[in-house]
């Protein structure tokens, strides 16, 4: 049996939900809840949503992760912990850190408040790996698991096509290897 390539797993750009960079996130937590209710019942539940330029070019991504750093007021202080994490800084460290700044001290409500009106290129991880259409699943699984990401940008060209993403590849890799005995 040949292996896939990405073009058969990744989710078409015009499926995936797409935002303006200039949109709040408000606007992007009510689109993300409107296409939920729409997506395709077998796969995956959509965990992020493209941000487009005004030319329509998508230029980043607003994930769970991107969603959940956006409410603390002091986010650009935290940074990239998962970066710290893996350069050996210790967790102790890290919950120092954090008690030091006080994150996340406001109530819920008020930080809902505040969050409702945050513009989504502010709090946007930028596009910055990709992998062509034509690439293989294994070159597809290297750079995920090199690149250390949940989903990676599908181009054909310099054009923009689609998503692949971490759990779509999960899954057939999955289902291939429950086929596995029926084969030998």
């Amino acid at each position: 049996m040949k292996s896939k390539c990405v073009k058969e797993l990744m989710v078409p750009l015009e499926r995936y939900p797409v935002v303006s960079k200039d949109a709040t996130l408000l606007e992007a937590v009510q689109l993300f809840e409107r296409v939920q209710k729409m997506r395709d019942r077998k796969r995956q539940p959509y965990r992020a949503i493209l941000v487009v330029d005004d030319d329509k070019k998508v230029i980043g991504k607003i994930g769970q992760l991107a969603f959940l750093r956006a409410l603390e007021p002091q986010r650009n202080i935290l940074g990239d912990m998962g970066k710290l994490a893996i350069a050996g800084v210790s967790a102790d460290f890290i919950n120092t850190m954090m008690n030091h700044f006080q994150f996340f001290q406001d109530s819920m409500a008020d930080i809902c408040k505040r969050a409702r009106h945050i513009l989504v290129k502010d709090v946007m991880v930028p596009i910055a790996e990709h992998i062509e259409e034509d690439a293989t699943l294994g070159e597809a699984i290297y750079k995920i698991v090199a690149l250390q990401t949940l989903s990676l940008m599908v181009t054909r060209g310099d054009q923009t096509v689609g998503l692949l993403r971490l759990c779509d590849v999960v899954q057939e890799i999955a289902d291939e290897m429950k086929h596995c005995d029926e084969l030998n």
